[in-house]
């Protein structure tokens, strides 16, 4: 997306992460949470608690449901 926009010096910025998830969610997309060791994609019920830590990495609270393949979300914080 940023390179998309021109922005390639922002590639690795916090700050950019931010912007380039909240605008990928404005247009539709949703908030999930990706599991770097495992490779594997989380999809959160919740889409308003990770709206603060758009393009961070976090510590995510909450029970899985096989059925629907979501994380019901209790708390959300940022990764130490």
């Amino acid at each position: 997306m940023l390179k998309k926009e021109g922005m390639e010096k922002m590639i690795g910025d916090p700050k950019a992460g931010m912007m380039c998830t909240a605008n990928c969610v404005k247009m539709g997309s949703k908030y999930i949470l990706f599991d770097a060791a495992k490779k594997t994609v989380y999809q959160l019920d919740d889409q308003q608690k990770p709206a603060e830590f758009a393009g961070q990495k976090v510590t995510v609270t909450g029970t899985f449901d096989k059925a629907t393949e979501t994380v019901h979300v209790t708390d959300i914080k940022a990764a130490s």
